[in-house]
């Protein structure tokens, strides 16, 4: 099959983010056989906006798209979060290559206002719209025309290499690495309680007022540095909701701490992650494992196995094909495989 997959490859940061999603499912469609061309729609207006033509750019990439298609004729069109391609140069490219199948690939939360209009936009030119969210949140955006399914943050063995697990000689504990808190001073709250809670531990925090988020192989440093991380979100009340963190650091090999009310824990077991209810029991669990290396080793090198064996990117990349072009499962997934339909 012949794949244009359309998202922010961010060349701008020249491979700053070469552990994002975009790229990880483009993997994950190569492995699965497929021939793929990466769109990177932002860089490809930059390219418009160098001469100084400003909003230009966007006519630019979008012709630039046409162009592609006419040439390549894909089957299938995945955009994920491709936010300079217009619904009206999807409508042209149906009309071009009647037999396109369109995906869209969305990893932002539904409880921020603007991500829910972003998708109910795409959606009314895409087959099917997989959210890194499950459960009858999603049945909102369901249209005559349009399906919505979950997808979990996918691990790459070829990305997340590190084993954190494996060692012992980290000068970090605790991680938690946030965007900022500034937008959510909750979280920031939430680090600096444990952190007075259990003063023997010792954090490796980014994202607060006093220590800037990292990015980049800065960031994968950070996670090398570190034993145990929390997959901190900046809400907790929708079911099977992460940021890509939590793939990011159970690929790698942290003990991740996740709260219960994400549901993970009907997933993965107490074997795997540090699930905990409330600040007690996740500073009950922490003061358990800085006692306990050993366990801390060994529930972490579970959780590793376990994420990449169930949220692979071969495995996400795959069940987005099922489900786009009406499949039976091809395989036996882990998690919630719904396709929510009219």
């Amino acid at each position: 099959m012949r794949i244009v997959l359309v998202g922010n490859y961010n060349e701008k940061r020249a491979g700053a983010n070469f552990y994002a999603t975009v790229r990880k499912l483009t993997n994950g469609f190569v492995r699965n056989g497929h021939l793929v061309i990466p769109f990177s729609d932002r860089d490809v207006a930059r390219e418009q906006g160098r001469f100084g033509v400003g909003r230009g750019g966007e006519g630019h990439v979008n012709r630039r798209l046409l162009e592609l298609c006419e040439n390549f004729r894909p089957d299938l069109l995945v955009l994920l979060h491709a936010d300079k391609i217009r619904n009206d140069t999807v409508r042209k490219l149906r009309s071009m290559l009647p037999a396109l199948r369109v995906a869209t690939v969305n990893l932002d939360a539904l409880f921020v206002a603007e991500n829910v209009q972003r998708i109910r936009r795409q959606a009314e030119v895409a087959d099917a719209t997989f959210l890194t969210t499950a459960g009858d949140h999603l049945r909102q955006f369901v249209t005559p025309t349009h399906r919505v399914a979950f997808i979990p943050n996918p691990a790459d063995r070829s990305i997340e290499t590190l084993e954190c697990f494996a060692r012992d000689d980290q000068p970090f504990d605790f991680l938690c690495a946030i965007g900022t808190e500034r937008t959510t001073p909750r979280r920031g709250q939430f680090m600096r309680e444990i952190a007075a809670r259990v003063p023997e531990a010792r954090y490796a925090y980014y994202g607060l007022a006093e220590r800037p988020y990292v990015y980049g192989s800065a960031y994968f440093e950070a996670i090398a540095s570190a034993r145990m991380g929390l997959n901190l979100n900046r809400a907790d009340d929708h079911y099977l909701y992460s940021s890509d963190r939590f793939a990011q650091y159970a690929g790698n090999g942290l003990l991740v701490f996740v709260s219960r009310s994400t549901g993970y824990d009907e997933i993965f077991s107490d074997d795997e992650f540090a699930f905990y209810r409330d600040l007690d029991e996740l500073t009950e669990r922490l003061r358990y494992f800085l006692k306990n290396d050993g366990e801390r080793q060994r529930v972490a090198r579970n959780g590793h196995a376990r994420y990449h064996a169930l949220f692979s990117e071969v495995l996400v990349a795959r069940f987005i094909e099922d489900a786009v072009f009406d499949r039976a499962p091809s395989g036996d997934y882990a998690w919630p495989t719904e396709i929510h339909s009219c």
